[in-house]
């Protein structure tokens, strides 16, 4: 079920893309997700336990996109991804919205696993609301 929402707000992204967006809107619009997932997440599994689980999708990410491997995000505590935002900016806009789509899948994977699809779906209901409510691409 989760699939399916989180399909539709990687959508925005390509849509995005496609329609041209500059490289720095997609990162923008990319880390408005994370920090809404940081959001939703830092308050029951703590920031360490959100980073831990960002950072191992990030490792794992890179075997697709190399240059993940530059994104250091310093500030763990306020969930600005910073890292992310200007790896993504560097890239072509369909690059960094591919990066941050597989990125996504990877960690809601990975926290699906750990807590199940059911659980994964409630935790993230309240960001896939927010990013679908967005303003139209």
């Amino acid at each position: 079920m989760y699939r399916e929402r989180l399909a539709i707000a990687t959508a925005t992204l390509a849509h995005l893309a496609e329609r041209g967006a500059d490289p720095s809107e997609i990162a923008a619009a990319a880390t408005a997700i994370w920090r809404a997932i940081y959001a939703e997440l830092s308050r029951i599994i703590g920031s360490r336990g959100m980073y831990a689980l960002y950072e191992r999708s990030l490792h794992s990410a890179r075997t697709s996109f190399p240059w993940l491997g530059v994104v250091h995000d310093t500030g763990r505590h306020s969930g600005e991804f910073d890292g992310l935002r200007e790896a993504l900016s560097l890239q072509s806009a369909t690059v960094g919205a591919a990066a941050n789509t597989l990125l996504l899948e990877i960690f809601c994977d990975q926290l699906s696993n750990l807590v199940g699809e059911s659980l994964t779906e409630r935790l993230l209901a309240a960001v896939w609301d927010n990013t679908s409510s967005g303003p139209a691409v």
